[in-house]
């Protein structure tokens, strides 16, 4: 796959806090490694990991190139601007750069082919937004227009930044992308479908039984 795509993931001892009420520490690490592989995976040999996490480096080792993070750089912001200006100079990013996720249960190879081809062409930015309003895909042609803007509510903000750059925006329907896994919420609508429970996540979450919790809770 030629278009790069750059995967962030957070320390995995501060990854997914808001999964806390239904999942323990350990199975929220857990998760965020499975949906890791599944997202990488999926990039191919265009993958980009972007991390400070020991564990996530020694388990995509050899599967993918592995970036460490900037230590002078602060925020998720700072450290993604901080790569694509490494990755610009190496050469590795031309004109296109693809920015997912790292937990996208559904994300499969031909997601990110049909994704790319909502592509229009030079100064465009083709978003998908998340369940909550955040930013699970930003296709950038070119990257480096605006600042980025990922947090609470970053859809609206990354989309505004593009059109202030005089970039057209595209906003993608893609339901492969729009599903994270931030909440329980997010977690009941994954195990809703057979599709959901068929992925690796689902698989995962169904063994550690995160359903029943999710009935008990309910009840």
């Amino acid at each position: 796959m030629s278009l790069p795509v750059l995967i962030p993931v957070n320390r995995l001892d501060r990854a997914k806090g808001r999964l806390a009420p239904l999942l323990t520490e350990a199975e929220r690490e857990e998760l965020s490694l499975i949906t890791l592989e599944t997202v990488a995976h999926a990039a191919g040999a265009a993958a980009l990991i972007l991390t400070a996490d020991p564990r996530v480096r020694e388990r995509m080792a050899g599967r993918c190139r592995v970036l460490e993070e900037d230590p002078a750089a602060e925020g998720l912001n700072a450290q993604l601007e901080a790569a694509i200006a490494r990755l610009r100079a190496d050469g590795t990013i031309a004109d296109r750069l693809l920015i997912l996720h790292a937990d996208l249960p559904l994300v499969r190879g031909w997601t990110i082919e049909t994704l790319d081809a909502e592509d229009p062409g030079p100064g465009s930015a083709v978003l998908v937004r998340s369940r909550d309003g955040g930013t699970n895909a930003m296709l950038l042609h070119p990257p480096g227009r605006f600042p980025l803007a990922y947090g609470p509510g970053s859809f609206e903000r990354h989309a505004a930044a593009a059109r202030a750059a005089g970039m057209q925006v595209i906003e993608s329907e893609n339901r492969e992308l729009k599903l994270d896994l931030d909440t329980p919420g997010d977690v009941a609508e994954l195990l809703r479908t057979a599709r959901g429970q068929q992925t690796a996540a689902g698989h995962y979450l169904l063994a550690i039984g995160a359903d029943r919790r999710l009935a008990e809770a309910r009840a």
